[in-house]
């Protein structure tokens, strides 16, 4: 019966949803990192914590939609709607939202190669579908509640 188990247990293992899920910390820190580079996000003075607040559950949303992708029928995603309002708050604009999003792609797919080795190679390129999706989708939800009517008007910033 162990044997069983191993052998999921290794078929596990190669999957994206498992090596992501391992690597959040160091891909939230590549994420701030490669954020800070971009004097467009950075003029608006956020805490790390504020900046990365979203990302946990970013990552553990498309962490299930990799291990469920037959059962994760597209909902709302009420944590992209929050970013999307707290990033409105906040003074962001929907190009922000988008070059935060490209970047979350970037450094995902960033870590996903420095893994390339323990990767099952006959599922990667589905999985990377799946992230591709499941990140535009949630940049969707984010732009929609940071554009709609009625929210308050966000905070000034001086132009770069």
């Amino acid at each position: 019966m162990t044997l069983g188990v191993d052998y999921l247990a290794e078929l596990e293992a190669g999957r994206v949803a498992v090596i992501l899920e391992r690597e959040i910390e160091p891909t939230i820190k590549e994420w701030l990192r490669r954020v800070k580079l971009v004097p467009e996000l950075v003029r608006i003075p956020l805490s790390d914590k504020d900046r990365t607040r979203h990302l946990p559950v970013l990552f553990g949303e498309l962490i299930f939609r990799l291990r469920f992708p037959n059962n994760a029928d597209w909902h709302v995603s009420g944590t992209a709607t929050a970013h999307g309002h707290r990033r409105q708050a906040q003074g962001y604009s929907p190009a922000m939202l988008v070059e935060e999003s490209r970047i979350f792609q970037v450094v995902t797919f960033q870590t996903l190669h420095l893994h390339l080795s323990e990767l099952d190679h006959g599922l990667m390129l589905l999985d990377v579908v799946v992230i591709a999706d499941e990140a535009d989708a949630q940049l969707s939800q984010a732009v929609r509640s940071l554009t709609a009517k009625g929210m308050t008007t966000p905070a000034k910033y001086p132009p770069p």
